[in-house]
């Protein structure tokens, strides 16, 4: 049985998951196995996965018998891993050699870290670099003071990520509650989701300032991706990130001064700090997300003041692609 699964969900991107597959299998950590897991795709996917099982023991291969949701891919994935610590990595990302292995010594000796994050680069027009910080261990909180404003430098994508298996398992939700008049039964937010609520139940999470993780946009014609994605869609896309990080709070069980901070993160990240037709509309939707016991807010905790600051500073646009 291998230490590390890595775990990749794909539908119909054979030149992609190739390049995944062959990252995963690349690490300098010996001790692996790459599950992939086709979700009926209708193109040469299932070949390509094929003939990677053939020439390497260490890929397991699975094929739907019809295409499901694509977070219960996700999770099938998963489930049918057999590692004590699992790297989710999805179909159009792949992985630097060092990644695992550097990741697996963070969580051996850390036992008190719900995952271990490395910075990632998004490999568009030009290559943009995020998720870099100062590296070591962050507070668990500052970690989800900083999710609740998605566009700050934490992750929302797994694939940068490394951890528990069992805390994959528990933290996976196919469908998330929606008072929002938008659409999010796609699964956006749901990958936020899964590293939300595992540090919820940590002190720490562990940050690696290497760029051991990259992305980049499917093929050309496939829908959704960053070129053909427009204004209304991304505000979609803003909100539903809001709101999968309004529903983690809901099931939280942190102490009440953390989530009166984290509504405070999470209010100061949807509405504008100056009275504009935005900021009322804003403030609706907010209250729309959340019980009406659980919008309202104590005055400003200090770890939410420097994000104050900044919003008061910045107007804020909700058209910000993620």
């Amino acid at each position: 049985m291998a230490r590390v699964s890595v775990c990749v969900p794909v539908y119909n991107r054979p030149q992609e998951v190739e390049r995944a597959v062959r990252s995963a299998l690349e690490q300098t950590f010996s001790d692996i196995e790459v599950i992939v897991v086709d979700n009926a795709s209708t193109d040469s996917t299932w070949d390509v996965i094929t003939e990677l099982a053939e020439s390497d023991p260490r890929v397991r291969a699975y094929r739907n018998d019809s295409v499901i949701s694509r977070v219960r891919n996700w999770r099938r994935a998963v489930e049918l891993a057999e590692g004590e610590y699992v790297k989710l990595l999805f179909s159009d990302d792949w992985i630097s050699p060092e990644a695992v292995a550097r990741s697996v010594e963070v969580l051996d000796r850390e036992p008190r870290t719900g995952f271990v994050f490395t910075a990632m680069t998004w490999h568009y027009q030009e290559p943009e670099t995020c998720y870099r910080r100062q590296e070591g261990p962050m507070d668990s909180l500052e970690f989800l003071i900083r999710s609740a404003t998605v566009e700050d430098q934490v992750p929302v994508s797994a694939s940068c990520t490394l951890a528990r298996r069992a805390d994959l398992l528990d933290a996976f939700e196919e469908e998330l509650p929606n008072r929002l008049p938008f659409d999010f039964s796609h699964g956006l937010g749901l990958d936020g989701t899964l590293l939300w609520r595992i540090a919820d139940r940590y002190r720490y999470v562990h940050h690696l300032a290497a760029d051991l993780a990259h992305s980049a946009d499917p093929h050309a014609g496939e829908p959704n991706t960053r070129q053909q994605i427009g204004a209304e869609q991304r505000e979609m896309m803003w909100w539903a990130y809001r709101n999968a990080f309004a529903q983690t709070l809901l099931a939280s069980r942190r102490p009440a001064t953390h989530l009166r901070a984290l509504r405070a993160a999470l209010l100061v990240s949807c509405v504008p700090l100056r009275p504009t037709p935005t900021a009322r509309r804003n403030f609706r939707l907010f209250r729309t997300m959340l019980p009406t016991t659980w919008w309202r807010v104590t005055p400003w905790a200090a770890p939410v003041r420097p994000l104050v600051t900044r919003r008061l500073r910045d107007p804020l646009d909700p058209t910000i692609p993620l």
